[in-house]
């Protein structure tokens, strides 16, 4: 093989390996937990609309737990929605005290795959299907309470996305 045909080779191997988008999660402890959703589209990686979990709700709470949960998950493994939500029911929240109906975290999962992590989640048969992506978490802190909340927050959160925006288009 030439050095053509080498680079050329290279180059598809790059594309191959580069991830459909990215989760940029950013929260604060007991407020918000929020989620850029960063897609391929157009030879570009771009921001999608943001997802915020406020942690003071039932729909912000389960759908919080439900996603750092199937982040957890390797690719590929195996995967009973029945199972998983009965865990989460059992572990997150009748531990704690906090009663949400199983269907309430069903329908929430549902949504998930169905809707809102679509690109980047899905079951095949039995198993989860968690596809090429790139995730960022990070933690905003502030002791005072007005500082820690969501709207507060909006201007540095668009920051950390614009820069892992700008990081994939570079590196991919």
């Amino acid at each position: 093989m030439n050095s053509r045909h080498l680079s050329a080779f290279y180059g598809q191997e790059q594309l191959l390996n580069r991830p459909i988008g990215g989760l940029n999660i950013v929260y604060s402890r007991e407020k918000f937990m929020s989620v850029d959703r960063i897609s391929f589209a157009n030879d570009k990686f771009e921001k999608q609309r943001r997802i915020i979990f406020y942690l003071d709700s039932r729909p912000g709470q389960i759908g919080c737990t439900l996603l750092l949960q199937l982040l957890k998950i390797d690719d590929g493994a195996e995967f009973s929605k029945h199972k998983f939500v009965r865990r989460i029911d059992e572990e997150f929240f009748q531990g704690e005290g906090i009663n949400i109906s199983s269907g309430e975290i069903n329908e929430a999962l549902s949504r998930m795959f169905r809707k809102t992590m679509v690109n980047f989640f899905e079951i095949v048969g039995r198993n989860l299907v968690r596809k090429n992506f790139v995730v960022r978490i990070n933690e905003v802190n502030s002791s005072d309470e007005y500082k820690s909340s969501y709207n507060f927050m909006k201007r540095n959160i668009d920051e950390k996305t614009r820069l892992l925006v700008t990081e994939l288009n570079n590196s991919y």
